[in-house]
């Protein structure tokens, strides 16, 4: 029976327990400026790729310290299965701005399509009403279909777009989606 608990730590052995962590796409919304006389506007076209993106991120040990600085906030909740981690969301809040960040959503390899994201993603929406931050917020990728797909399924929308976060050389054509969810 899955479970969703509190994350208090995580270990390289956690992260790598899940698998790749990454995604594949052969789809990405190109922003389209539109005319707009008062303000920067953008439409965005989904549009296959003329080769699919494979993308992989692996966890350094200065990455692993920093997510446990935030798993400390104690805003982050992982899904077990008998024991096994099957995935986790780690939430960072920003008083500052009053929102909660969601710093990393990873589900395992093997988990993926089967609900596993979606009861994270629930049960730090509900614990951002019980802190009553204004938005959920978080930061993904225009070639990242599957996660902006997924985020809007769960009430999120595009609010900001990044065209030169990245860098054209590793990442030709990737921009940065700015995505919220309002609490």
């Amino acid at each position: 029976m899955l479970t969703i608990s509190p994350l208090k730590n995580l270990t390289i052995t956690d992260i790598r327990s899940l698998g790749r962590n990454g995604y594949t796409s052969e789809l990405a919304y190109i922003p389209v400026p539109q005319p707009d006389n008062e303000h920067i506007v953008f439409d965005f076209r989904l549009t296959t790729l003329d080769k699919p993106v494979h993308k992989t991120w692996h966890t350094s040990d200065e990455e692993l310290d920093e997510l446990n600085e935030v798993l400390a906030q104690g805003h982050s909740f992982a899904a077990y299965e008998e024991g096994g981690l099957l995935g986790f969301i780690i939430g960072e809040e920003r008083q500052w701005n009053n929102t909660l960040y969601i710093a990393q959503l990873t589900v395992a390899a093997t988990g993926r399509r089967k609900g596993i994201g979606s009861r994270l993603m629930q049960a730090i929406i509900q614990h951002a009403a019980k802190l009553r931050v204004r938005l959920l917020e978080l930061e993904t990728q225009n070639t990242n279909v599957p996660a902006v797909t997924f985020y809007k399924k769960h009430g999120f929308s595009v609010s900001g777009v990044h065209l030169k976060l990245y860098d054209p050389v590793s990442c030709p054509g990737e921009v940065a989606f700015y995505m919220t969810y309002g609490l």
